[in-house]
């Protein structure tokens, strides 16, 4: 069952969004599943041996008429991401189509706090908002078939990191040592919907040195949340 707050992408409804999967939650509804946010909606996976779509819609529609309230603040990481041509085919095109220079790109997306919207298209792949609107660009015309594990893409004023190789239409612009997904931790999602994200760039070198951390079982996320 689907759960909808509207027609646009925007962080006050996804607030809303989130609100309303924490109530549900908590509530703990016989026959529940789960609950999944997505930009402007709220999808609700229920046994239906347990429950109905009708019972739901009663349980749930007192939720839907308590206020919006402040949302609860998210984990705040902080994500290095190394912009170097190796890594970031499209950031001259990204800025050709924006009369900037690359430096300037890179500065505006090292320097805008990215708020995650949701999970979803592959495993543990955050799409993230919201970038301004000089940055908002298309997407690609021609998607590339295969595009590396923790790519940073973007198009449309967003920006999402590859948790694993795939096909992408969007721009890459750099690449993060951080996994945001491995199915040998708990949880194996790194971000959540709720989560904001700093990138901040760090050089060829010291992304090797994240790297090899991260091979030789050295690096712990826990150091990527933002200190108050």
């Amino acid at each position: 069952m689907s759960v909808q707050f509207g027609d646009r992408i925007e962080r006050s409804l996804n607030e809303r969004v989130i609100q309303i999967k924490k109530a549900v939650d908590a509530a703990g509804l016989e026959g529940v599943v789960e609950t999944v946010p997505s930009y402007r909606a709220l999808m609700v996976h229920y046994d239906p041996r347990r429950t109905s779509q009708a019972t739901l819609i009663d349980e749930i529609g007192p939720f839907l008429d308590q206020p919006a309230s402040a949302a609860a603040a998210g984990t705040h990481w902080r994500i290095p991401t190394c912009y170097d041509p190796e890594f970031a085919p499209d950031l001259d095109y990204v800025a050709s189509c924006t009369d900037m220079t690359p430096e300037r790109v890179v500065e505006i997306h090292t320097t805008t706090p990215h708020y995650v919207y949701m999970i979803g298209f592959a495993p543990g792949q955050p799409h993230m908002g919201d970038l301004p609107e000089e940055l908002a660009i298309p997407r690609r015309k021609d998607p590339r078939p295969v595009v590396e594990k923790g790519s940073i893409v973007t198009a449309t004023g967003l920006s999402i990191i590859y948790p694993v190789t795939n096909a992408s239409g969007w721009h890459i612009i750099g690449r993060s040592p951080v996994s945001v997904f491995d199915v040998d931790k708990n949880p194996p999602v790194l971000l959540i919907a709720g989560d904001t994200v700093d990138f901040y760039s760090v050089s060829r070198r010291e992304y090797d040195d994240i790297q090899q951390m991260i091979d030789e079982g050295r690096f712990d996320p826990e150091q990527l949340k933002a200190r108050p």
